[in-house]
């Protein structure tokens, strides 16, 4: 029993060390989930206004002193969220590290003379990923699915690749396959029906039998290629759990070590009665 008195003790100074609980109440708090979810909303918002509108609207530099704002903002909500975890905990969190990349890129619109930055601004838009459960479980499902993906899509690649070769060599001199890469655009487009009708009937009037092959393309590729591309995604994310564990309370970590010290207290009792047991016998 006194041994598992500093056992303890030295676990809370460790996990003082950790994060702060002050902090953890105050940023796992559904107030401050929130209100950044709508600051991040509110930011997605008048980013897609300025650009909409574009620097020589009247309101350019109210809209950028706001997205100054918003910045600093999300700055504040990352440090606290670092405090609250602590160095290792907040780090061993993927989300957090990509929170922390799309926060930083936002002050390389700082740099004076390179415009093109300003665009990494929209990157916040981002956020609303790693702020809404639903979505990040959807992007959690995508990177589950990445081995699947690839190989579904290399199975495309090699499909359209002798899909264009072939149509390449079959009408050559027509508009669209002319070479390879056009070729290949044009199989894209058809696989996507993208002007498909105008598109066969160019072919046929010099190939009138192209049919049977742009067709047969057509249904390989729309219908069963494609499919599988987006089956692979779609048995990715069923298999993902539909609800994230939610953290235990401190009232249900305090039940735990109750519990604990309570067989704890049984094992030594049992012990003690052991043992006088066997002196009595």
């Amino acid at each position: 029993m006194n041994d598992a008195i500093p056992a303890r003790e030295s676990a809370a100074m460790s996990d003082g060390r950790q994060g702060n609980a002050t902090l953890q109440r105050i940023t796992g708090s559904n107030i401050f989930k929130i209100f950044i979810l709508l600051c991040v909303v509110a930011n997605a918002i008048l980013l897609g206004y300025d650009a909409h509108h574009g620097p020589a609207h009247p309101h350019h530099k109210i809209v950028d002193q706001w997205n100054h704002y918003f910045l600093y903002l999300f700055t504040v909500e990352l440090i606290l969220e670092f405090l609250a975890a602590g160095p290792r905990r907040y780090f061993r969190d993927g989300w957090n590290c990509f929170d922390f990349f799309i926060v930083a890129s936002g002050y390389l619109a700082f740099i004076p003379g390179i415009t093109a930055l300003r665009a990494l601004r929209a990157l916040r838009v981002f956020r609303l990923i790693s702020n809404v459960p639903q979505m990040r479980r959807v992007v959690e499902a995508l990177a589950h699915a990445l081995p699947g993906i690839s190989s579904a899509l290399l199975v495309m690649t090699i499909v359209f690749y002798i899909g264009a070769v072939m149509a390449a060599t079959m009408y050559h001199g027509v508009a669209g396959f002319n070479d390879l890469g056009q070729s290949m655009i044009t199989l894209l487009q058809l696989a996507f029906f993208d002007n498909w009708g105008d598109t066969v009937r160019g072919v046929m009037e010099s190939h009138p039998s192209s049919w049977m092959f742009l067709i047969g393309f057509t249904l390989v590729a729309a219908f069963a290629i494609m499919n599988l591309f987006i089956g692979v995604i779609v048995d990715a994310v069923q298999q993902m759990p539909l609800s994230t564990p939610k953290a235990p309370s401190e009232a249900e970590i305090t039940q735990a070590q109750l519990l604990e010290e309570v067989k704890a207290l049984r094992a030594e009792i049992a012990a003690m009665r052991s043992h006088s047991g066997a002196a009595q016998g």
